[in-house]
């Protein structure tokens, strides 16, 4: 949206910067004790409000709880929003403030292999708080990280998102966005090759971005098919990693095997399928355990 284009309603839209201001100015002057009943306020009106993300989320949990009413998924539906306010909260608290949170690691093993890998892609998801823990390992483990995610829909809020990660993180997080084209595609085969990591979120296709077909929750869905073509080009593994919130400043960091979509005697389309539907069956399996925590908010495709 162009600054022409732009009025002052814009800013409380649902995507606006105003509720991220608000977030921010929040965290800055409340106390602890009113974040919690301030986000299930936040939680109850945007139940109402962003009408399109209700909807996504009651019909992704209606594959993932297809035999459970509906009265019972709008509930759920609140228990997601109120996550998302969480995460919100806690990006903030991290950013302004470098407030301490705990952490326990899921697949250790699987961490330190990325950790020592001269580069890798991270496939990550809409869940927990991924932000916070791009930051998080970046400063841990003193490595730079590509952040490839879609565009905000405020031109506003994109800014405040893109500085919000560049001052949590002292710019070892970069943000690109996969509206970029063919470009950002260059450019990402370029720094995996010079042993950088790039994290992309692969559970929703947003855009015109090149997807393929997949079993998920016994449906076909279309992910994106982009990071298991970097991968093969690049002869670069996969890296599932998942960050979920278990308390107050509390997160599981969540890892699994590394998909390797290597050339073999299949083609390139069935090496690329195969290594899809794996993360698929990845996605499943901690999508059914962490559902209050997946934030997708626009329909699967």
């Amino acid at each position: 949206m162009t600054g022409a284009e732009r009025h002052w309603w814009h800013s409380f839209a649902v995507h606006g910067i105003f509720w991220r201001r608000f977030v921010d100015w929040g965290v800055r002057n409340l106390p602890t004790i009113l974040h919690r009943p301030l986000i299930w306020i936040a939680a109850f009106l945007f139940f109402f409000v962003a009408a399109p993300a209700r909807k996504s989320v009651l019909r992704n949990l209606s594959l993932i709880r297809p035999a459970s009413w509906r009265l019972m998924n709008c509930l759920r539906v609140l228990r997601v929003f109120t996550n998302f306010g969480w995460s919100l909260t806690d990006a903030a608290a991290y950013r302004m403030s470098k407030a301490r949170f705990k952490y326990e690691l899921e697949g250790a093993r699987f961490l330190d292999q990325l950790t020592a890998a001269r580069g890798g892609v991270v496939l990550t998801a809409h869940m927990g708080n991924y932000d916070l823990g791009a930051a998080l390992y970046a400063e841990r483990f003193h490595r730079q990280i590509q952040m490839i995610r879609a565009p905000e829909p405020d031109a506003l809020a994109a800014r405040h998102l893109d500085l919000a990660l560049q001052q949590s993180s002292a710019g070892a997080v970069k943000v690109g966005y996969s509206s970029d084209g063919t470009t950002l595609a260059f450019d990402l085969l370029n720094a995996l090759r010079s042993g950088e990591i790039i994290s992309i979120q692969g559970d929703r296709v947003v855009g015109e971005v090149a997807r393929a077909p997949v079993k998920f929750f016994n449906r076909e869905i279309l992910l994106p098919n982009g990071p298991f073509v970097l991968s093969l080009a690049s002869e670069t593994p996969i890296y599932p990693l998942f960050i979920v919130r278990t308390g107050y400043r509390k997160y599981k960091i969540i890892a699994r095997e590394p998909i390797v979509s290597f050339r073999n005697a299949a083609s390139r389309d069935e090496v690329i399928a195969d290594a899809m539907q794996n993360w698929a069956r990845v996605l499943e399996e901690v999508v059914s355990c962490y559902w209050p925590q997946w934030f997708a908010f626009t329909p699967l495709s």
